[in-house]
């Protein structure tokens, strides 16, 4: 059993405001020691994107890690899609835009995986799914590492919390790859039109047009699924079962961080904006619940497990859609059932208020 502290959002008050709380959690945590390099992992929002975790939370991380003779530095990797954050230099111009500079935060923001998405170095993890992935150079190479995250929603996983931020957000594209090649889609020619939306949309020119009809090329695809999102008619289809492997590849690469780092990680759940998008949807989604609060835990496997359980009893109380899963049909516990099998944490926690 581990521990997960958590403080809920009805304990928020002017004389404990959330980066009172976030201050309260951070030492029972933290793996700082004096002179660590310490990776502070956030995710920054897609440019339009308006309900990230707030750069005042960053900032409060960053100064107690100071105050421990740690060396922070705020870091994010770059994306599959073709959005502002597909290279280093359009993934710090959107970081500032969307408030998180060094001026705000007291810390640098680095790109860990170069201005390509390239570098990065490579775990042996020996999964069911996965043998092995690539980790961020600036991340694999910390000292230690706290992870900040937003917990949101999901199309493909049904949730987004550490796991997701260890086993996706850490990668360099070529580990991004590994977890999305199973969503590699197919074309149902009798819905398409030949607009073209989706050529424009595909970063990699995987989608070609051949007689009128978009064909996609598997050797160039990664199957990160932005075309199934952009196609107007609804005709590039990802296989059946890819929610379901994307989730267990994510479960399965958190470990390959954990390992680069020694296990010397604390995690803080921010579960307020449960929007039904990913901060990667460049525009505002409403949220499908109440918020719930801030968790902290030295276990990803326990805070995310905690963070599906706490947000399906706001849910219920509340009488929505009665747990995560029935948001977007969509188990999100396979990726944690995942990260427990291949010794990332354990699903069982005691929740400490």
């Amino acid at each position: 059993m581990s521990n997960v502290y958590f403080k809920p959002v009805d304990s928020i008050s002017p004389n404990q405001t959330q980066i009172d709380q976030v201050k309260e959690l951070y030492p029972e945590i933290s793996p700082v020691e004096e002179g660590d390099l310490v990776a502070i992992k956030i995710h920054p929002g897609e440019h339009g994107n308006t309900t990230h975790i707030h750069p005042a939370i960053v900032r409060a991380v960053v100064d107690m890690v100071k105050d421990e003779g740690g060396i922070p530095f705020v870091v994010d990797t770059t994306v599959l899609y073709n959005g502002m954050r597909f290279n280093a230099a359009d993934a710090l111009w959107t970081a500032s835009v969307n408030g998180f500079t060094q001026e705000s935060m007291n810390a640098p923001v680095i790109i860990g995986d170069g201005l390509m998405g390239d570098e990065s170095v490579t775990v042996e993890i020996n999964g069911e799914e996965l043998k092995q992935t690539t980790v961020a150079s600036a991340i694999a190479k910390a000292d230690s590492m706290i992870v900040l995250s937003h917990v949101k929603g999901h199309p493909a996983t049904g949730f987004g919390g550490a796991v997701k931020n260890l086993g996706m957000g850490c990668l360099d594209k070529d580990g991004k790859t590994d977890c999305h090649e199973v969503g590699i889609p197919t074309i149902e020619p009798e819905k398409c039109v030949g607009c073209e939306t989706c050529i424009d949309m595909c970063a990699w020119g995987a989608l070609k047009m051949e007689d009128g009809k978009a064909v996609v090329d598997t050797e160039l695809c990664k199957g990160e699924g932005f075309c199934v999102e952009s196609c107007p008619e609804g005709a590039i289809v990802p296989p059946e079962n890819f929610t379901e492997g994307l989730q267990k590849r994510i479960g399965e690469a958190s470990i390959a961080t954990i390992n680069s780092l020694s296990g010397k990680i604390g995690y803080i759940n921010w579960i307020f904006d449960l929007t039904l998008g990913c901060d990667c949807f460049g525009f505002y989604t409403p949220s499908f619940s109440k918020d719930v609060g801030i968790l902290a835990s030295k276990d990803p496997v326990a805070i995310d497990m905690a963070s599906i359980d706490l947000i399906n009893s706001k849910m219920e109380e509340h009488g929505s859609k009665s747990s995560m899963k029935d948001v977007w049909g969509v188990d999100p516990k396979i990726q944690v059932d995942a990260a427990e099998k291949i010794g990332a944490g354990s699903e069982g926690y005691t929740l400490k208020k």
